[in-house]
């Protein structure tokens, strides 16, 4: 009986420690995942502010050149910050909103660039209803604009958004000037930023390749298409 007795303490004790080990470890998964969202917020909104900034300028500028092109461009940027203030924050987008999102970049960004410097956004796609991140590719368009725009030598940008069964392939390439080479775009915090947000939402199941040449500037994305 004693035996007895013993193992049925011995039993409840273990069950006592067994409960509270898996108390323990999801109350450990929901602080990690309330971290998680709480730097992805962060490292988000350090992107929108500095998009605003240069879109807003480029209408200002704008205005005085075309008042009725200066009108549409606050029309479409003001579907751009619905997108950003709104669709954004619900964790997961369709890709059909994050094209549209990028088109609409392109567009007003090309209002403020000569006619001559060639612009080009191809996009093939599947499936435009899946769900994926949002904002992955605008920094590197948006530093595609900034440093890859010359009106001194002849630039280009060229933008290819490739989705198949499995994965989205994300390439951009821009022209390089010399002027433009003094300072790499995706040093220090961008690039920083740009590979911590992608290592919170994929893991290890995503490839990203930036690759500096004489006269030309590459970055290459691929994501998992169903990703958590």
């Amino acid at each position: 009986q004693m035996v007895i007795a013993w193992l049925v303490v011995g039993f409840n004790t273990a069950l006592k420690v067994t409960n509270k080990w898996f108390r323990d470890e999801q109350k450990k998964r929901e602080l990690e995942k309330e971290s998680l969202k709480t730097e992805l917020a962060f490292l988000q909104n350090q992107i929108s502010p500095h998009f605003f900034m240069n879109t807003l300028n480029n209408i200002h500028a704008q205005i005085d050149i075309d008042t009725r092109e200066a009108q549409s461009s606050i029309v479409t940027l003001s579907k751009m910050m619905r997108y950003l203030l709104y669709e954004s924050e619900k964790g997961k987008t369709s890709l059909k909103k994050e094209i549209e999102f990028l088109k609409s970049y392109v567009e007003l960004m090309k209002l403020r660039v000569d006619e001559n410097i060639r612009i080009e956004l191809s996009i093939s796609i599947i499936d435009e209803d899946i769900r994926l991140h949002p904002l992955l590719f605008i920094s590197f368009v948006e530093n595609a604009f900034k440093h890859g725009i010359s009106y001194n030598e002849k630039s280009f940008i060229d933008i290819n958004l490739l989705q198949t069964t499995e994965f989205i392939e994300f390439h951009c390439i821009n022209s390089l000037s010399v002027q433009n080479k003094i300072t790499n775009p995706y040093s220090g915090v961008g690039l920083e930023n740009i590979k911590k947000r992608l290592n919170l939402l994929y893991n290890n199941e995503y490839e990203l390749r930036i690759d500096e040449k004489e006269s030309s500037f590459e970055v290459y994305l691929k994501i998992p298409c169903h990703a958590n």
